[in-house]
């Protein structure tokens, strides 16, 4: 391990590291950042009082009822999350002017730390033990099924749970691919426009299902153990989830996710790039950290579709 003086934060490689936000992530569309300053923390957590049915009824000269309302807390801890690379003297020698080693490490490292977080975002929020409104096996690749109605069900029990609209549905890519293909929905597009099947957008989408966007997950994972062959897969699998979706997160405001981010030195993005010299190895060490914590805060602002296509 080297000396900690030679060990320093690399303000340079940490910009290149946040301003390289690769497409093809969504985790920061249901676990919506909000930056902290201790690694862990409470926040509180307000119950449902404001829906109860009460007498609010007054007689002249009489005191009005009094209320009880409850709050409670919850716990955050943003656990690291880090990644390294050396960069060898000999291979940074041999290296062609065009090419940017120190760059080109630091955004791999990034883009490795970025899809651990899909996975893990896409784990919590697909978690049927945890988000307990959901339908599974869906069907929605069968022209007999009815996505339309079920978005329908599933926006009257989320304002039901919440009092909140939901506004956003999160599908796969294999899941926005059939339901582009669904009967149901070019019959209800067609009242607006001729379309064929691809002309279907994500906006038409939700123009269909009466949402403010469809957002399309297409990010993949390859599961294969390194050394073996490639085994690609869809991290969001075959699953859509509808769900409320706050303009900004920030205080008495509902939201099924936050991602807690530790800022650590660091920006509010949050990443935070170290560089040292590794003279026995006769190179540079280049090491992205992150510290965060996603939690669903708010389980009955969403509704999953466990397995919605085949």
């Amino acid at each position: 391990m080297p000396d900690v003086s030679m060990v320093h934060v690399d303000q340079a490689l940490t910009n290149v590291s946040i301003a390289y936000q690769p497409p093809g992530f969504y985790a920061d569309e249901l676990f919506p950042p909000s930056p902290v300053g201790k690694q862990s923390n409470k926040y509180f957590v307000y119950d449902k009082s404001r829906f109860r049915v009460m007498d609010d009824a007054r007689r002249p000269g009489a005191q009005a009822n009094e209320i009880d309302w409850k709050l409670s807390t919850d716990t955050y801890y943003c656990e690291g999350h880090a990644l390294s690379q050396i960069v060898p003297d000999e291979l940074r020698s041999n290296a062609d002017p065009v090419l940017d080693l120190d760059v080109d490490t630091t955004e791999i490292l990034s883009d490795l730390i970025y899809l651990q977080r899909e996975i893990l975002a896409a784990s919590k929020a697909t978690d049927i033990s945890v988000v307990a409104q959901h339908k599974s096996a869906a069907a929605w690749d069968n022209n007999a099924s009815t996505p339309i109605t079920d978005i329908e069900t599933a926006k009257l029990a989320i304002q039901l749970a919440t009092g909140k609209l939901p506004n956003r549905l999160l599908v796969s890519r294999p899941v926005f691919e059939k339901l582009r293909n669904h009967a149901s929905i070019i019959g209800r597009v067609q009242f607006v426009m001729k379309a064929m099947p691809e002309d279907i957008s994500a906006e038409l989408l939700a123009s269909a299902f009466g949402l403010e966007k469809v957002v399309v997950a297409d990010s993949i994972k390859n599961t294969a153990n390194e050394g073996a062959a490639d085994s690609m897969d869809w991290v969001w699998g075959k699953n859509a989830i509808l769900y409320y979706r706050p303009a900004a997160v920030g205080k008495r405001v509902a939201t099924f996710g936050a991602q807690f981010r530790w800022l650590f030195g660091a920006n509010t993005q949050g990443f935070l790039v170290k560089r040292w010299r590794e003279e026995k190895r006769t190179g540079d060490m280049i090491e992205v950290q992150l510290y965060h914590d996603m939690k669903v805060v708010a389980a009955a602002a969403a509704y999953l579709f466990d397995g919605c296509i085949s």
